[in-house]
């Protein structure tokens, strides 16, 4: 199976050629675009850690956990 190719270029050009273009006409935008990349890494991270703490919590919880046979 051969690679999608957009008037006559690869994948690679492609990523090349946008990159150039990303570097030479939107610096002005790069350290917004990289805040909010940071921003969102920093959320995703917290709720996961959220998500871990609640799941931690309730598997602690003695009510939820069976109780022995005597």
């Amino acid at each position: 199976m051969q690679p999608a190719v957009i008037f006559g270029l690869g994948p690679l050009e492609l990523i090349i050629i946008i990159a150039v273009i990303v570097v030479l006409f939107l610096p002005a935008l790069l350290p917004k675009l990289a805040k909010r990349l940071g921003d969102t890494v920093v959320t995703i991270k917290e709720m996961a850690n959220k998500s871990i703490d609640e799941s931690d919590d309730k598997s602690d919880d003695p009510e939820d956990s069976p109780k022995p046979k005597e």
